[in-house]
């Protein structure tokens, strides 16, 4: 009887644990702010949505850590690589600017993920575009921007 007793124990353990791990949000690697951070898990759709939230918020410092050292962004022919990517790129034209990405689909192309965005430019504008992300070793590595 106390093997039984004990085999239900076990199995009730086993239950509540998963669903707690099931109810417990991914694990987020954090620099000490409440600001979006790079998701440890290093899965493409989690990088992307990271990518989303810190731009959303202005969180440059954010962005920096999503991208790879040797990253290259190509917004509609104009490549920016590296450092530039955020410095030249993202934070002027849209984390300064007050721009706001919302995405409207996504889809899976190859070892891609490309997401198409309406763009409030901060400024009363919009813009429609797609990303073709890919993601290396939980970063960015490359993006392909092309207009709607």
């Amino acid at each position: 009887m106390k093997v039984a007793n004990l085999a239900v124990a076990v199995m009730a353990l086993a239950v509540t644990a998963g669903a707690c791990a099931q109810a417990t949000p991914s694990p987020i690697a954090t620099s000490g702010s409440t600001a979006p951070a790079v998701p440890t898990s290093g899965r493409t759709e989690d990088v992307v949505d990271a990518f989303v939230r810190a731009a959303n918020s202005g969180d440059a410092a954010a962005l920096r850590k999503l991208f790879a050292p040797d990253a290259r962004f190509d917004r509609a022919g104009t490549v920016f690589t590296g450092a530039a990517i955020v410095d030249d790129f993202l934070k002027p034209d849209v984390t300064d600017a007050g721009g706001r990405y919302r995405e409207t689909s996504r889809r899976v192309e190859g070892e891609r993920l490309t997401v198409a965005f309406t763009f409030d430019t901060g400024h009363g504008g919009q813009e429609l575009f797609t990303y073709s992300f890919l993601v290396r070793g939980g970063r960015i590595s490359d993006v392909v921007g092309r207009y709607l």
